[in-house]
């Protein structure tokens, strides 16, 4: 900067406009079933610049038991690994920094024991990733590192999961995520021993895995294929080492690099020099993954891909901060799709915001992320209508939870159908507790639901601007209605009496005054 000749405040000035053109900092963390990572990029308004990255050998799909409960010890070992990090991102603030976790914790039945601390220890919610939302993300991350690639093939070996995803462009079309993963199939190579027996088996069993889906993909016709996992990049190392320089992985140098390993004998003897150590009891496990994707498949070359999932939640958090939440755009796709009168979907979320900015300080749901939940909702409610009127409730919910919504963690998918499922006649609220999200808030975006339904029973857009809200506490509401409009809608109080039943029986107060002359 050139200060010559310029007043105090000036320079102050050209101090003030060269922070502010400063990049930002951003945080992603993905919690994996094998390893946690962080990363940590620069964004200047259009792209990343990567200038940090931390990687722990956590292996947390090595403690879920057969019952699906995550050991203690694994827990720890989370935990303390999160402490690093945090060291780490505490400067970079909470908005700015995203958390994913994968297969491990979707699995887990206890994973609110896990999930519960690490919030409180890097200060920011986790999302769990449902299969196929994960991913979408890991094409997101590898598409923008490949923009010149037309249609792809791209292969991600998790821990605990695999995914598959074929793409045009920047758009993917079809997203798998199977069970198959280079610390759960440990199990195929028993106290670290390599044999021919062994590599079958486990090849076999991740073949039939990946048959299930295979059909889709090898009528599909795709330019590149692009592996963006830890496992490929891995054995592409290993490849280049052996003198198999040639830019890209081949099915015969996956058999030889078998062979190879079969010779080695056990886990403990793979020495490659460019095999890390925190590799070395997986790599056997993510080899024979990848012969049976290429053998599945029909993969006659592979490419290691710039991008994975951590650079995909970097760029969706950007996308949301600038106001495109994909998760709006997955709502409004799904009113489509299920034919949702649109119209009146809006004149219930209408109205829900006309109570939401009356009460929410009060009920203490005054948060970006329960006005998602409530705007959400609204939209969404009749979802089910495309299945039958009777129990619409249900069906609606039903989609919610266990449809695919890009965008949509699976903590938010299971909040949201609890209060869809609770939109009209009796009340469930048990279905809020052991959600992620707290069950008061839950239930207080549920009675603005209701009210905002009641209030559009006769779907006709009327005006409600003249109708207060009043709360006092999360278990009591006050409605004041002109006399007038009260009048006009005795239907709507006739609907006022019934819901303040259903209420009642919980403990809930529901009071309306009506006011002024007709």
């Amino acid at each position: 900067m050139n200060f010559t000749g310029l007043t105090e405040d000036a320079i102050k000035e050209q101090f003030e406009a060269a922070e502010q053109a400063q990049p930002i900092q951003y945080a992603a963390i993905d919690l994996g079933s094998n390893s946690f990572h962080l990363a940590i990029a620069e964004y200047d308004g259009h792209s990343f610049r990567v200038i940090g990255r931390l990687k722990e050998k956590v292996q947390l799909a090595s403690g879920l038991d057969d019952n699906d409960i995550l050991s203690q010890d694994a827990i720890e070992r989370g935990l303390n690994c999160l402490k690093l990090f945090q060291e780490r991102i505490k400067n970079i603030p909470a908005k700015y920094t995203k958390v994913v976790a994968t297969y491990t914790l979707r699995e887990a039945k206890n994973a609110k024991e896990f999930v519960e601390p690490a919030e409180i220890i890097l200060n920011n919610p986790i999302e769990i990733l449902p299969g196929k939302e994960e991913a979408r993300l890991i094409y997101e991350g590898v598409s923008h590192n490949h923009p010149d690639i037309e249609t792809a093939l791209v292969v991600d070996i998790g821990g605990g999961s695999t995914e598959i995803i074929l793409g045009d462009k920047f758009e993917p079309i079809n997203l798998d995520s199977l069970s198959i993963g280079c610390v759960t199939y440990q199990r195929y190579f028993p106290n670290g021993d390599i044999n021919d027996k062994y590599f079958e088996n486990a090849i076999l069993t991740a073949a039939a895995e990946i048959s299930r889906i295979e059909k889709r993909y090898l009528f599909s016709s795709w330019q590149h294929c692009l592996g963006s996992s830890g496992s490929i990049e891995a054995v592409y190392k290993v490849l280049v080492e052996l003198g198999f320089d040639e830019g890209f992985i081949r099915p015969s140098h996956l058999q030889l690099l078998k062979d190879q390993l079969i010779q080695m004998g056990h886990l403990e003897k793979i020495t490659f020099s460019g095999l890390s150590l925190s590799r070395q009891n997986t790599f056997a496990v993510g080899l024979a993954i990848l012969i049976a994707l290429f053998q599945e498949l029909n993969i006659d070359k592979m490419y290691v891909a710039n991008g994975s999932l951590r650079e995909g939640i970097l760029i969706e958090l950007a996308e949301e901060l600038k106001g495109n939440d994909n998760r709006h755009h997955t709502a409004l796709s799904l009113m489509s799709r299920f034919n949702v009168d649109q119209d009146y979907a809006i004149q219930v979320k209408s109205a829900a915001q006309h109570i939401f900015e009356q009460v929410a300080d009060t009920w203490k749901i005054n948060h970006p992320i329960y006005k998602n939940y409530l705007d959400w909702a609204c939209l969404l409610h009749e979802i089910g209508l495309s299945i039958s009127f009777s129990k619409l409730r249900l069906h609606s919910a039903y989609i919610v939870q266990y449809g695919d919504m890009p965008g949509f963690s699976q903590q938010t998918k299971e909040s949201l159908a609890a209060i869809i499922a609770n939109q009209r006649k009796k009340l469930y609220p048990e279905q809020f507790d052991n959600k992620y999200d707290p069950a008061h808030a839950l239930l207080a975006i549920t009675q603005i639901l209701r009210i905002a339904i009641l209030l559009n029973i006769k779907r006709d857009q009327d005006d409600i601007s003249g109708l207060t809200f009043e709360a006092s506490n999360h278990n009591q509401l006050t409605i004041r209605i002109p006399q007038r409009w009260a009048y006009k809608h005795q239907l709507l109080l006739a609907e006022l009496n019934k819901e303040k039943a259903y209420l009642e029986y919980h403990k809930i107060q529901l009071d309306w005054i009506v006011e002024g002359t007709k």
